[in-house]
């Protein structure tokens, strides 16, 4: 009796120290606390650990959570917690074959007690990662003292205690509702047993099934915060040579079946695995980790993060595919951080081979990227061990990441969908994979790009320049700049079993699938202050503005996209608009000039001071276009509609708006990548809500009032490029006649064109002529059955261009349907 007293006093003093220099040492990272959960909550934890449920109870506490040590009157039990493990020796390790004796006592008296307590009770899974490893093959010593997948001996764990307490991740899991789990269990199942009848407790259905449930729940927490368990890197390496279709990939190129030629082949292939394949290692991550930490908080004065909970939770249950836009080569360090942050496994990135330089590349490779070539074009050995790549990480469950556009956008309008990596996902899925796969589309904006400089010159005409160490080292002077905040949005999860299923019928699935993500991607935007001002002074004709006027167009952007924020974007920058002003100067985006009089006296013969102008240098005019490009799609429909009527002296009746639009919002939301149904009524509401149209007998037609009229037309031109864009591919192709150019013609009569308009109008969109815009207008003239290819490839068409063109005479500005008209 004194033993089991000493015992009992020494656990209690055990515990008690435990928490003490964990509330005063630990800072842990903890994911889905939510506090408010009505009844009684009982919290599970894989393995028996003090200091495991000595740091729950601190986070309990802090959280205004339910504490596992609280007493749970009910069912006359001391404390609200279990361990699904058996208890471990000093070195004997933690299992979890059977089932705990106290998850069957609680479900004795759970069945006892229902009769007469219908309080709902609540299994919480919880798990705690001492340090996070993306793998364990480099050493012993950094398997010893990091979390993996290895079941831990307290020896273990009492060294990942010492060592890796600042990476601490508390992992709080949905609750679950034991009378659900209990109805389950097939009829016959004893509700309550005697003390003869134990052997039946032993054998119970219920507590069998909460049981197989929890460790299920339990390994799900794990692979979406560790990643699957992975072996060696050379295994891997292994695995793909041996290969079907990695060996007769070998066996096409050895064609003279010498062993020589085959020995050549077989090294190529490995030369090749080795080349592309990650090697992500704990020390690499904690060291980006820190640097990174280190470098926003430099930089950024906050990251905002919004969607992330609907990751977290499908992470659980299916192997995920991040697929965000690509604006920066700080994409895809933010997301890995946010994610890291986040508790979430990091994923395998494809990365550009340009990328795969001296040291970076290495440091790159150990945080999870591999490395590609642009192009697998001839080398069916490279082609085939990448494919093999994609299907082996797949296959393990490990997450991977890679960009649909392929490259970094320099105009910041997303790009047209690459296919290649989607195509290899596709035919991995196709192959068998043990979990479904997702994508999780993310948006990233910026306040302020890092590439900023170099992008303005490509904008201007200059090169692409390949990256080296020599840049990297000089852009160590960012970290003397301000970069404003950065936004990082995750989009709707894309479930590749429904999206298959929802498009059967599609020739390219893979195409169907890019678009799909592209337009899901835009849907996850959020707006911030400079997208705004960007959208304002870029409709100017020398993009300078009245800083009343530009406050004032602010919030008509704002209130427009509030009253639809459900359909089109995740965020809207709240600040007040004089805030954002300042926010742009003090960034140095905005200049402003001060006005040198005063305003004329007015009725009261008070003289007023005359607004400062806001206006950009020629370096800034044109980087603005990239912030305006990012979020152009957000306003495209009201845009639309505002050029239909701005011009109008008598009204335009809904009917004919309904026409016009429908005739050309098509190929807008082509272009922008928009794929929103976007109503005409409901944003004709919105726009008369905000008094810039107004209606009469005829139907709807510019305000009465000049600053209101003001406003819409600085509305209209914010799609003007892409209309007068439109126009000049129209134009010419009904100029030559039907049946008359192929595609390659027209594209180089549109790129001629518009770059001759560009310079005579001062269209100030360096992407005005880009040749790759004009492909997707013709693309989807083409699919939408507006013009068809003959046979020998010439563009046949008919009337409805006629109508386009009749219509857009309301909306293109004179001089340049005159200039067109010439020869």
């Amino acid at each position: 009796m004194a033993g089991r007293s000493a015992l009992a006093a020494w656990k209690r003093f055990n515990y008690a120290l435990s928490r003490r220099l964990l509330a005063a040492w630990a800072a842990p990272i903890v994911n889905g606390a939510e506090s408010g959960l009505a009844g009684d909550v009982i919290y599970t934890l894989p393995n028996r650990s003090t200091s495991d449920i000595a740091l729950l109870d601190i986070v309990a506490e802090r959280n205004g959570l339910q504490r596992p040590v609280a007493p749970l009157p009910r069912l006359d039990e001391a404390q609200r917690f279990f361990f699904l493990a058996r208890p471990a020796g000093l070195w004997r390790r933690n299992i979890m074959r059977t089932v705990p004796p106290r998850l069957r006592r609680l479900e004795t008296k759970l069945a006892a007690s229902a009769a007469t307590d219908d309080t709902p009770v609540w299994l919480v899974p919880v798990s705690i990662f001492w340090g996070r490893a993306a793998n364990k093959d480099r050493s012993w010593t950094r398997s010893l003292l990091s979390e993996g997948w290895a079941m831990s001996s307290r020896l273990r764990r009492t060294l990942i205690f010492v060592f890796n307490r600042r990476d601490i991740l508390v992992q709080i899991g949905e609750p679950l509702a034991w009378h659900e789990i209990v109805q389950t269990v097939p009829r016959g199942t004893p509700a309550a047993h005697s003390a003869e009848e134990d052997g039946a407790l032993l054998d119970s259905r219920a507590s069998r099934r909460t049981a197989r449930l929890l460790r299920a729940k339990f390994r799900n927490q794990k692979v979406a915060a560790l990643g699957p368990d992975l072996s060696h890197r050379r295994t891997l390496v292994r695995q793909i040579l041996g290969s079907a279709q990695v060996a007769a990939a070998i066996a096409a190129d050895a064609a003279d079946d010498s062993e020589g030629a085959r020995r050549k082949a077989e090294k190529r292939a490995r030369d090749a695995a080795l080349a592309i394949a990650a090697d992500m290692s704990y020390p690499t991550v904690r060291f980006f980790d820190r640097l990174l930490g280190w470098f926003w908080s430099r930089v950024y004065e906050g990251i905002d993060v919004r969607g992330i909970d609907v990751v977290a939770a499908i992470a659980e249950t299916h192997t995920l595919v991040y697929v965000p836009c690509h604006r920066s080569h700080i994409d895809y360090l933010l997301l890995s951080y946010v994610l890291y942050q986040q508790g979430l496994m990091l994923p395998h990135i494809a990365a550009g081979d340009n990328l795969n330089m001296p040291i970076v590349g290495s440091l790159l490779r150990g945080g999870g990227a591999f490395f590609m070539r642009r192009s697998f074009r001839g080398d069916r050995i490279y082609a085939a061990v990448f494919s093999e790549y994609v299907y082996q990480v797949f296959r393990r469950g490990h997450s991977m990441e890679y960009f649909v556009e392929g490259g970094r956008t320099r105009t910041g309008r997303l790009l047209p969908a690459r296919t290649g990596m989607l195509q290899m996902t596709l035919d991995a899925y196709r192959r068998g994979l043990p979990r479904p796969l997702a994508f999780v589309p993310v948006y990233f904006g910026y306040e302020k790009l890092v590439e900023a400089s170099g992008y303005v010159d490509e904008l201007r005409g200059a090169g692409k320049k390949r990256e080296s160490i020599g840049d990297i080292l000089r852009s160590a002077k960012l970290i003397r700049q301000s970069f404003g905040t950065a936004q990082v949005s995750f989009g709707a999860v894309i479930a590749l079993d429904d999206f298959l299923r929802d498009h059967a019928e599609e020739t390219v699935p893979a195409r169907a699938l890019g678009t799909h993500i592209l337009r899901r991607i835009n849907a996850s935007a959020t707006v911030n202050g400079i997208n705004l001002i960007a959208l304002a002074t870029l409709s100017m004709p020398r993009q300078a503005i009245a800083e009343s006027a530009l406050l004032a167009q602010i919030d008509l952007y704002r209130q427009l996209l509030q009253a639809d924020a459900d359909n089109h974007c995740f965020g809207i920058d709240q600040a007040p608009a004089e805030q954002i002003v300042e926010r742009a100067e003090k960034l140095g985006l905005l200049k402003r000039e001060r006005a040198a009089f005063a305003q004329p006296a007015q009725n009261d013969g008070q003289e007023r001071p005359r607004d400062d102008i806001m206006l950009h240098d020629a370096f800034t005019a044109v980087l603005m276009t990239w912030y305006r490009n990012n979020i152009l799609h957000v306003l495209a429909a009201p845009a639309l509609i505002a050029s239909l009527i701005v011009n109008r002296r008598r009204g335009i009746g809904l009917a004919a708006i309904k026409r016009l639009f429908d005739l050309v919002h098509p190929h807008i939301g082509n272009e922008l990548h928009t794929g929103i149904d976007d109503s005409v009524e409901r944003w004709l509401a919105h726009l008369q809500a905000a008094e810039v149209i107004a209606s009469n007998a005829d139907g709807f037609v510019p305000p009465a009032d000049p600053v209101l009229r003001y406003r819409l037309r600085l509305l209209a031109n914010t799609v003007m490029d892409v209309l007068e864009r439109f126009y000049i591919g129209l134009s010419l192709l009904q100029r030559a006649g039907s049946a008359t150019l192929d595609r390659r013609d027209l594209l180089k009569e549109c790129r001629r064109t518009a770059a001759r308009m560009s310079t005579l109008y001062g269209i100030n969109a360096p992407e005005f002529s880009e040749v790759r815009l004009f492909e997707g207008f013709v693309q989807g003239l083409l699919e939408d059955g507006v013009v068809a290819e003959g046979e020998d490839g010439k563009l046949v068409f008919d009337s409805r261009i006629d109508a386009i063109l009749r219509t857009a005479k309301t909306t293109i500005a004179v001089e340049l349907r005159q200039a067109l008209e010439q020869p």
